[in-house]
């Protein structure tokens, strides 16, 4: 058998599989959700989100009664604004209730810039939710420039009122997901298509280490191996008093 045909075997199979168990356990159930802090008619926008289909959002379903507008830089099934985030002065100062921007502020060459916009074109007492992972596999989209622990995720964003803030990806689960691609890295033999079936096949085999967090998350140095950073804020609001 050629390489190319049993390259070709080993797709077919792969395709036959079922989809394998994520290495995501999320171990601790946040305090809050960034809708509750909304009144009726907000609209919430959802910076990132070609892939979105279906009604399923970056953060859970929003209330029924939101208007969602959803922005990436690249068009797809979801996507309303086409924008870079850097830049988005086709929506007015002051004139959403939400922002949410999940796993997309590692990709962007300019993350502080990105959270200035997002201040810029929240009203006062407006709600912004960040997420971002800290310990995590190269993933480009189509770059991958940052991490953020949890510390640095508040530091960048500031100029927001904390609401809530910090990881709810643990140690088992970030090494969960670190061994599944070392060990499809070994067992590739350099092929990028016998690595992408690895990384299914080791998620099979590995995929019981994340509920390990169910202990490991609740130990003091947790944070040392953690990623699932996150940031609930609020935009000040404006104060009455007159400036001097």
């Amino acid at each position: 058998m050629s390489d190319s045909m049993f390259i070709n075997f080993l797709r077919q199979l792969y395709h036959k599989l079922p989809t394998p168990p994520s290495t995501n356990f999320i171990f601790k159930e946040f305090e809050h959700s960034p809708y509750e802090f909304l009144q009726d008619n907000a609209i919430i926008y959802d910076i990132g989100s070609k892939d979105i289909v279906g009604g399923e959002y970056a953060f859970g379903k929003p209330p029924d009664n939101s208007q969602v507008i959803c922005v990436d830089i690249e068009d797809g099934p979801g996507v309303d604004i086409v924008a870079d985030a850097h830049d988005l002065s086709m929506v007015k100062d002051n004139s959403a209730d939400c922002v949410v921007c999940v796993s997309v502020l590692i990709h962007l060459h300019y993350p502080h810039k990105v959270i200035k916009e997002i201040q810029r074109i929240l009203r006062p007492g407006g709600i912004i939710y960040v997420s971002v992972p800290f310990i995590f596999p190269f993933s480009s989209d189509p770059y991958d420039c940052y991490r953020f622990t949890s510390d640095g995720l508040k530091i960048i964003c500031e100029d927001f009122e904390c609401i809530e803030n910090g990881f709810n990806r643990g140690p088992a689960s970030c090494m969960c997901h670190l061994l599944v691609h070392f060990c499809a890295m070994i067992f590739s033999f350099n092929n990028k298509v016998i690595y992408g079936i690895n990384v299914d096949l080791f998620k099979w085999l590995l995929f019981w280490i994340k509920y390990l967090d169910i202990i490991l998350g609740k130990y003091q140095m947790a944070n040392v191996i953690h990623a699932g950073s996150y940031f609930l804020g609020k935009k000040p609001e404006l104060s009455d008093k007159p400036s001097k």
